[in-house]
């Protein structure tokens, strides 16, 4: 019997490499993490797999790599409780309050749902934060990988995006709000606010701004998150992945023990935001008043940074500049590669860069507690 399945199994294999490419296909998907090693796809697929396996393969399960998959697993979790949320929201302002309430009230597990989508959120731009300042400590921006630091901040910059789309789309008091306060911080941007204004449809936030967010929430932003996930990791492959202490030479039973990992590493995940989910639950706010300001209203935490630093400024400064010192903060950020020109990745190889990234850390967390602060009720 055992011999009769296996040649079953290998004549629909060869029947459909006939037909199509599998090991092309497999390598497409191969290139948002599950297998860490390029595939001839000139080849039948056994022998790209086997040919890959023979060559040195380190696992991307191990700390700090482990956060580009943990991001990826984030993303996934998104992707299928948000569609799950999709069959009962409806994107209008007098529908959206009372969609998401018959999800969380009479939907069967819809609030459990609900809560883990947004947990989720907040995990995933955590991670990507994280795996951001990795990068930089340890000089991962460093020929031959600046297009890989470059691909890492705009991920970054579209999962802020993609949170703020759906802050918006409960229609809630805080969300509502929050919205509000990111949405005037982006307009003080002298070239990007002008931008963001024509994508969403007006500087005020209505029925035409909801739907455009709904539209970039639920479609441009997953497939632009999973283009520069696409990028990022046949980057990785190419170039190779960063050394961990502790990498052992690839074996016969390697990337089995890398799906292990992957499993575990997946149970984990999902254990954790079950936990947050049931014992710290996200509280449910009223439905938003447009001309009522609730207490402590603020931009969401990764804008609180900027919301301080713009306001930090004398009342002299026009805002307009203030906007423009930012957005060329920025600019620096996306093209430090080219800029930091210090030979190797050590300490001591980085003696300008080291100190200059805890500065920069440090102010990032100061101007956070200003923005903070700013909307402290007294």
């Amino acid at each position: 019997m055992g011999r009769r399945a296996g040649s079953k199994t290998r004549s629909l294999t060869g029947w459909l490499e006939e037909r199509l490419n599998l090991t092309e296909m497999f390598s497409f998907l191969t290139n948002f993490g599950l297998f860490p090693a390029e595939l001839d796809t000139r080849r039948p697929l056994r022998e790209a797999v086997s040919e890959a396996l023979s060559r040195p393969m380190p696992s991307y399960a191990r700390w700090p790599r482990v956060l580009g998959i943990l991001s990826v697993l984030l993303f996934l979790f998104l992707g299928v409780t948000g569609v799950m949320l999709a069959f009962y929201y409806q994107p209008t302002p007098s529908e959206a309050y009372d969609s998401v309430t018959a999800i969380v009230r009479d939907v069967s597990f819809g609030w459990f749902v609900h809560q883990i989508h947004g947990w989720a959120a907040d995990a995933f731009l955590l991670v990507l934060l994280v795996r951001g300042w990795r990068l930089y400590f340890q000089g991962l921006y460093k020929p031959p990988r600046e297009l890989l630091w470059m691909v890492a901040v705009v991920t970054f910059l579209a999962a802020t995006h993609a949170d703020l789309t759906g802050r918006l789309l409960g229609w809630n008091a805080a969300g509502y709000w929050s919205s509000v306060r990111a949405v005037d911080m982006l307009y003080s941007l002298p070239f990007l606010g002008p931008m963001f204004s024509f994508v969403v449809g007006g500087h005020h936030v209505d029925s035409l701004v909801l739907l455009r967010f709904y539209f970039l929430h639920v479609a441009v932003l997953p497939g632009l998150l999973c283009a520069l996930f696409f990028l990022h990791f046949s980057g990785v492959r190419r170039v190779g992945l960063s050394h961990a202490p502790h990498d052992k030479p690839s074996g016969p039973g390697l990337f089995r023990v890398y799906l292990f990992n992957l499993l575990i590493l997946t149970v984990l995940v999902f254990g954790t935001l079950v936990t947050l989910a049931t014992v710290v639950p996200e509280a449910f706010h009223s439905v938003a008043d447009p001309f009522s300001t609730p207490p402590g209203a603020r931009a969401p935490w990764y804008l609180l940074a900027s919301h301080g630093f713009l306001e930090s400024f004398p009342a002299f400064v026009p805002r307009w500049l203030r906007g423009l010192l930012l957005e060329s903060i920025l600019a620096v950020s996306i093209l430090l590669p080219f800029i930091d020109r210090s030979q190797g990745r050590t300490a001591r190889q980085r003696r300008l860069a080291i100190p200059a990234g805890l500065v920069v850390l440090v102010l990032w967390l100061l101007f956070t507690w200003i923005g903070y602060r700013m909307e402290m009720v007294p």
